[in-house]
């Protein structure tokens, strides 16, 4: 059975991103909360980006399925605001991280995705220079949206 309440706790990087949908990264990416409180750089390539569809995201974020994008944890370096980040445990050993003064989702942290972190892609202020690959959780999304292009569609996690 599938655990539709439960996203992205397993995904792991699965070597290179598809060639051609991809622009050179050039520059650090930088994003923020929406009051701007909250300021962050990744300071590393993003190794992939997802659209989500779990109950989860969407309930977090507000709308009908989450961009995530998933970079080292190393290279996430919070630059203001550090102390505004609040932590909530959505699911056994994860903790999404959002913005206390607006409310902000800006980054997930699973246990079981050790050195990774999971980004808002809406709280990127520019292109990352990767595009989404895939559809996750397909198996619990909203009912009102229809998918449109063609990305792999899964109905949980994906196969490593």
């Amino acid at each position: 059975m599938l655990n539709a309440q439960r996203c992205s706790s397993n995904i792991r990087t699965r070597g290179p991103i598809a060639v051609g949908r991809q622009t050179e990264i050039t520059e650090m990416i930088e994003g923020s909360c929406l009051c701007g409180n909250v300021r962050y750089e990744l300071r590393g390539p993003p190794q992939s980006m997802y659209y989500c569809h779990c109950s989860m995201c969407r309930k977090a974020t507000g709308s009908s399925f989450a961009t995530n994008m998933l970079v080292k944890e190393s290279d996430l370096v919070i630059i203001v605001g550090a102390h505004l980040l609040k932590a909530f445990q959505s699911s056994p050993g994860e903790n999404r991280y959002f913005c206390s003064e607006c409310g902000s989702p800006i980054y997930s942290k699973a246990r079981d995705r050790e050195n990774v972190v999971s980004i808002r892609c809406g709280t990127l202020n520019g292109d990352p220079g990767i595009r989404p690959t895939e559809h996750i959780y397909v198996a619990s999304k909203a009912p009102w949206f229809e998918i449109r292009d063609r990305l792999p569609q899964h109905l949980g996690e994906p196969e490593l």
